[in-house]
């Protein structure tokens, strides 16, 4: 029977939490799940440590400040290849994406590495509208700019294999907040890892208010025509060589 680990970044994030967890329980039985709350002033991490003692199987990471969320998913893929997991799989607990289809999206290991919830081919996004905007314009310009046979990109509920994995440990990233998960993409695409996509129902958030800021769509946007370039450019360098 494989390992697998579940894992979410959290800020300010008490009121989801909970049901987040025993909504994972209940898809993943047999799972460990790791939180690594960046010291929301909420209170997010006494939640969770009152609730590890019913649920012996969750890891708290309670860092001691905001160190981002790209920092938090290198350190589930570093905690997860460290401890040995066969599967990692991340993604929100703000009641977006479903614990229901974690099985899902790790059924897409069977045929490949990394596996992506898509809103598109077959999901849905149901979200507020200026969201479904930014989401879908977003995507669309990764797939013109980026593209690697995938429809979604910018999602963060996905899984990992240990081979996937080690291809991100080792890479240098240069970017961070939302534009990192683009980024991750691109990186295994670059290293021919082996992407599908299993459709997810994308909700709007149980409780709270959305965290991204507002400068992020403008970073993303540069991050992408940063990629594109380097793409680019490593194509040209190729085809000199040869």
């Amino acid at each position: 029977m494989s390992r697998e680990l579940v894992f979410t970044a959290t800020y300010n994030e008490s009121a989801n939490i909970g049901p987040w967890i025993n909504a994972v329980v209940q898809a993943r039985p047999s799972a460990d799940i790791l939180i690594v709350d960046d010291n929301s002033p909420d209170g997010t991490s006494p939640v969770v440590a009152d609730l590890v003692k019913h649920h012996p199987q969750i890891t708290l990471c309670t860092r001691p400040g905001k160190l981002g969320l790209s920092s938090a998913h290198i350190y589930a893929m570093r905690y997860a290849l460290e401890n040995e997991y066969d599967v990692l799989v991340t993604m929100d607990a703000d009641g977006s994406h479903q614990p229901a289809q974690i099985p899902a999206v790790i059924s897409g290991l069977a045929q490949a590495n990394f596996c992506i919830g898509t809103r598109t081919r077959g999901g849905s996004h149901q979200a507020a509208l200026p969201r479904r905007i930014l989401s879908h314009g977003a995507n669309i310009t990764a797939r013109v700019l980026l593209p690697m046979g995938i429809s979604e990109y910018t999602t963060s509920f996905r899984a990992f294999d240990p081979s996937a994995l080690r291809v991100l440990i080792d890479h240098k990233f240069t970017t961070s907040g939302y534009a990192f998960f683009i980024e991750c993409l691109e990186v295994m695409h670059r290293s021919d890892v082996l992407m599908t996509e299993e459709p997810i129902d994308f909700l709007e958030r149980f409780a709270g208010t959305s965290k991204i800021p507002k400068n992020q769509i403008y970073l993303s946007m540069l991050a992408l025509g940063q990629l594109s370039f380097s793409r680019l450019r490593n194509r040209t360098r190729k085809t000199d060589s040869q």
